[in-house]
């Protein structure tokens, strides 16, 4: 191995017989400096989300109405049907509060996790090869745009679909729905980050495709699996269970896998960083 592949910097330490350099601007720290840089990359992340919270907090009454739609939207189809479902509600006294204060957080880490994982990106990618890092930042917006299609999805057909009926469960006459805006808000939340994390599996199949872990034709061969798999899953993250709301769930599902394996498919499989280094 050349010697003008070893790094000088004053913070590592010389490379030693048998070791093996890292990547192109790797640098060899100790595991207090690592910490170092790690915690500087997360202050600044945190200094962000914090700055956009207090931003969003002057905004809460749009916030609120936005994260209200879907209610909205639920509340309306059931007075058409002659069921009257009143405003959220709230039991103890710092519940009103909160609720504000949770959407405002919500909000900030929403509009601050592409910065978050920028920092994050920043600290991971020196012990990255180029073609990793090529990999990965062409795989990045790929996730932010599935990830807000999950949630688009859940915000304007799921979610208001779900509320609808479960709020017209029951004879009105002998229950009426009084909902706490705690509960209201856990189940946006929930729904938000889930279907944003389901419409996450193309990418883990192109991931899994291109690193060789689980080729497109073995996805392939799991098809009917897979749509069981969903089937199941959809009847866990619908809290309804009625078989129109786990076929919301569970098509896209199928939909988006194969989409990912298409693409799995017309993806080459990552060659290994020290591929032809045999000297």
């Amino acid at each position: 191995m050349n010697d003008s592949k070893k790094l000088a910097n004053p913070k590592t330490s010389p490379v030693g017989e048998g070791e093996v350099d890292g990547p192109p601007g790797d640098r060899r720290l100790s595991f207090s400096d690592h910490l170092d840089e790690l915690r500087s990359h997360l202050l600044r992340a945190v200094l962000v989300v914090v700055g956009i919270a207090i931003v969003a907090g002057i905004f809460n009454d749009a916030i609120a109405a936005f994260v209200m739609h879907p209610f909205d939207v639920a509340k309306a189809k059931l007075a058409a049907r002659g069921r009257d479902i009143g405003p959220l509600t709230y039991v103890d006294i710092t519940e009103g509060f909160f609720f504000y204060f949770r959407m405002v957080m919500y909000a900030a880490v929403l509009f601050g996790a592409p910065y978050a994982i920028y920092e994050i990106w920043r600290f991971v990618s020196v012990g990255l090869y180029p073609n990793e890092r090529r990999a990965v930042m062409r795989l990045v917006p790929f996730s932010v745009i599935l990830f807000i299609m999950g949630a688009a999805f859940s915000y304007f057909y799921l979610l208001p679909l779900s509320l609808e009926i479960l709020l017209d469960y029951g004879d009105p006459t002998e229950l009426r729905a009084d909902i706490r805006s705690d509960s209201y808000l856990g189940f946006f939340i929930m729904f938000s980050i889930l279907l944003g994390g389901t419409f996450q599996l193309p990418l883990a199949q192109i991931i899994l495709a291109r690193f060789g872990i689980i080729s497109a034709e073995q996805q392939g061969n799991h098809r009917k699996g897979f749509i069981m798999g969903a089937t199941v899953a959809a009847a866990v993250l619908t809290p309804t269970g009625d078989p129109v709301t786990m076929m919301m769930v569970a098509v896209p599902m199928v939909v988006l896998f194969e989409i990912g394996l298409l693409i799995a498919r017309r993806t080459k499989r990552s060659p290994r960083p020290d591929a032809g280094e045999a000297t």
